[in-house]
């Protein structure tokens, strides 16, 4: 029996459409990409920023490239000793070189800050989608959830966990990623309460697609700006966390360097060797600081409102 030749010819036409509609989306994207990246660029301390976090992200790489001498030698004839040509940033209370533990410090707080952040996408995501797009019942119980554990005040929360769990890295970890989530799920939710209502979400549920599907295909893509910003911003105070935790002895613990770790040592010798408190604290304001400017150029970027 000889096919159609016009069902042939129609699905030649639709085959060949579907390849230029993935090929419009996909300019679509690239266009957006491009002018959020443009708008990011306008903001110059953002861009300065994000080169220095770059270089420090090499350096918590490989942090062995960079550091001068071994950050676990000591030289007790030279504790204390301040800036000289073998030891830019001095020696510490043991005698060991200041710079060569900052660096390997930066490896400790980028992996604390990376992962902890992580876990909170993790976890807060989810829960925010979850409670914006079910509504009812589930939005109360997530809702509840979140507004006991913002109703503790943070820092006194990780002491707790932290002593309860004994220090390390793994400990500082789990537990600064574990109670910072609720930020993400408050916004997420927000995001998603209104995302639901809108016309394409309500299409996908009219050909049948399930929540799931929903969900990820459709609610998730659209709350990720406010989502990046965010992550962004919270690295930063997710270093200082993690430094009070190590200031406190409830972090990161000897001899493994850290920042927070180095600052407790210095304090008591402020007044006889000021370099070993003012280096770590100088590290962690400046870390901080760009974080929160690439947070500021992000934010800028992807707000709607200047989408041009």
């Amino acid at each position: 029996m000889d096919s159609n030749p016009n069902l042939d010819v129609s699905r030649e036409g639709a085959a060949a459409l579907i390849p230029k509609e993935l090929i419009a989306v996909e300019r679509k994207r690239r266009s957006e990409f491009s002018r959020s990246w443009k708008r990011f660029l306008r903001f110059k301390p953002g861009v300065v920023a994000l080169i220095f976090l770059a270089f420090m992200s090499i350096v918590a790489i490989v942090p062995m490239a960079f550091e001068p001498q071994s950050f676990t030698a000591t030289n007790p004839s030279m504790r204390g000793e301040g800036p000289s040509a073998q030891h830019l940033l001095g020696q510490d209370q043991l005698g060991r070189d200041i710079l060569s533990r900052l660096i390997r410090g930066t490896r400790y707080a980028f992996i604390v800050a990376f992962a902890a952040t992580a876990i909170s996408l993790a976890i807060g995501v989810p829960v925010g989608a979850a409670a914006g797009y079910f509504g009812g019942w589930v939005d109360t119980i997530l809702s509840r959830i979140v507004d006991t554990l913002m109703a503790f005040p943070t820092l006194v929360l990780l002491i707790t966990l932290a002593a309860v769990l004994g220090p390390s890295i793994q400990t500082t970890v789990v537990v600064i990623g574990a109670t910072v989530w609720s930020t993400y799920a408050r916004v997420v939710r927000a995001d998603v309460l209104s995302i639901r209502e809108r016309d394409f979400v309500m299409a996908a549920r009219a050909i049948g697609a399930n929540d799931r599907r929903i969900i990820s295909r459709h609610v998730l893509p659209n709350v990720l700006g406010p989502v990046i910003v965010i992550a962004s911003l919270s690295v930063g105070g997710i270093i200082i966390l993690e430094a009070a935790l190590s200031f406190l002895g409830l972090g990161i613990t000897p001899p493994t360097p850290s920042w927070g770790g180095m600052l407790s040592d210095g304090r008591s010798l402020m007044r006889v060797y000021p370099h070993l408190a003012i280096v770590p604290g100088v590290a962690i304001f400046i870390t901080v600081l760009a974080f929160n400017l690439v947070g500021d150029g992000l934010r800028d970027a992807l707000d709607p409102r200047q989408r041009e």
